[in-house]
């Protein structure tokens, strides 16, 4: 599980070095980068513990995550004016974040 959020990590990190028009790349801030880079790892490390809480946390994580990473995929296939590299890393980060919701949602039901 802490590797799939890796994964996410890695994931932003090449959605950040894609050159996008103008417009996208004025619209991050330090804010939506700390977001998008940080936390992903944040939650790696605290699945690392093992604890319900923290597969809760990456569950609802990555809830939003995939939310806004349909909702970006849809944009992008109706605008129709992103590379689809930017499509192949987007399609890649939403798999992981379903693949996580599945993960942290079955350890957080599983009876210890």
């Amino acid at each position: 599980m802490a590797m799939l959020c890796f994964g996410l990590f890695a994931g932003a990190m090449a959605l950040n070095a894609i050159p996008l028009t103008e417009d996208v790349a004025q619209s991050k801030g330090r804010l939506w980068n700390a977001f998008q880079f940080g936390l992903p790892l944040l939650m790696g490390g605290m699945c690392l513990t093992r604890k319900r809480w923290a597969y809760m946390a990456a569950v609802i994580y990555c809830t939003l995550g995939l939310a806004l990473d349909l909702a970006t995929f849809v944009q992008s296939l109706t605008g129709g004016n992103d590379p689809w590299e930017y499509l192949l890393i987007l399609t890649t980060t939403a798999v992981l974040n379903f693949l996580l919701i599945l993960l942290g949602g079955r350890a957080v039901l599983q009876p210890k």
